[in-house]
């Protein structure tokens, strides 16, 4: 049987309560005290019960993550960011995903909320069925319904307005765009951004796709059938998997159409070409968003902050200027 409070506090000669405050430091204990009941603790094995300690403080000592989905590799390197900064301040992680959809989301944040202190969380939907009760930062989808929590994003306009720029330094006027879905702010905010920026230079085609590299059949049919010179994808994901549908009609890659793509994944320098796409900080954004919570549980009250990070272009082998694609016009 595992040890007990009770059992230390016997083998010290001591309350149960001394043996608490020992362990927690909530009130004094003379130095002869505390150096008898750490001589047992350490001799008996005790290690204090989570749950207990919870019953008793109130607190779980773990943060939460919730996110989408786990297929898109921009959420395990997020996940990973918000884990070490998590252990760096004393808590544990406990992770869930939604599996992209608003009921399951729902379920999800209520169950996580009865186990942890505080919540990172990437929303399904700009407008979510149900809203955390525990100190919240939101990342990446900060909708007009979310605004009453803290929030940390990069900054997609500029993005958008990045991408845009260099389709007219490299001189293409033939544009497709798979565009993320229309619930997105995020993706929202890209396509509008790229489109204010070209001004009257208009995508031949748009078409809305998931953020995945399993590409729907219209999107696909578009990629095929299209003339344009140039694709924007929604995100490397979508990216790749425009990428992979090219090369298996036998379009190659930048030659017959370039191809941009958006979030800079691991994956994005390691495809045939490397992916041209925009950078966002994901490490700092998941560091942040920690530093936030622990920030907010110090004090509860007082105005949301929302962080917008920059992002850069990153110059690839899947664009060309148009005058060297064998002089297609």
């Amino acid at each position: 049987m595992p040890t007990t409070l009770d059992d230390v506090a016997k083998a010290a000669g001591v309350s149960t309560a001394t043996v608490s405050y020992v362990i927690s430091g909530a009130k004094r204990v003379s130095p002869a005290t505390r150096a008898r009941v750490e001589a047992v603790i350490a001799e008996l094995g005790y290690r204090p019960s989570p749950s207990a300690r919870s019953l008793r403080t109130g607190q779980h000592h773990m943060l939460g993550l919730l996110l989408p989905d786990l297929a898109n590799p921009f959420f395990p390197a997020l996940a990973q960011a918000v884990a070490e900064t998590a252990r760096e301040l004393g808590y544990g992680l406990m992770l869930s995903e939604s599996g992209s959809d608003s009921a399951s989301e729902d379920r999800a944040l209520d169950a996580m909320q009865e186990r942890v202190d505080d919540i990172v969380w990437v929303p399904e939907t700009r407008q979510p069925d149900t809203k955390p009760y525990r100190p919240t930062v939101v990342i990446d989808r900060v909708g007009p319904d979310l605004l009453e929590f803290d929030s940390v994003s990069s900054d997609h306009r500029l993005g958008g307005q990045l991408l845009a720029r260099r389709i007219r330094e490299l001189g293409h006027r033939r544009i497709g765009l798979l565009a993320g879905p229309a619930d997105s702010v995020s993706a929202r905010q890209r396509r509008e951004a790229l489109c204010a920026e070209l001004g009257d230079l208009r995508p031949e085609w748009v078409v809305e796709v998931p953020y995945s590299s399993e590409l729907p059949q219209a999107a696909v049919g578009r990629l095929l059938d299209s003339g344009v010179t140039l694709i924007v994808a929604a995100n490397d994901a979508v990216a790749i998997g425009a990428l992979r549908v090219l090369k298996a009609h036998g379009l190659r890659v930048p030659q017959d159409v370039s191809l941009m793509g958006f979030d800079d994944i691991p994956w994005a320098a390691l495809v045939d070409p490397p992916l041209s796409t925009v950078s966002q900080p994901v490490r700092a954004i998941g560091r942040r968003a920690v530093g936030l919570l622990h920030r907010r549980l110090g004090a509860r009250e007082g105005e949301p902050t929302h962080l917008v990070l920059p992002v850069e272009y990153v110059e690839r082998g899947s664009t060309q200027p148009l005058a060297l694609e064998e002089g297609r016009a």
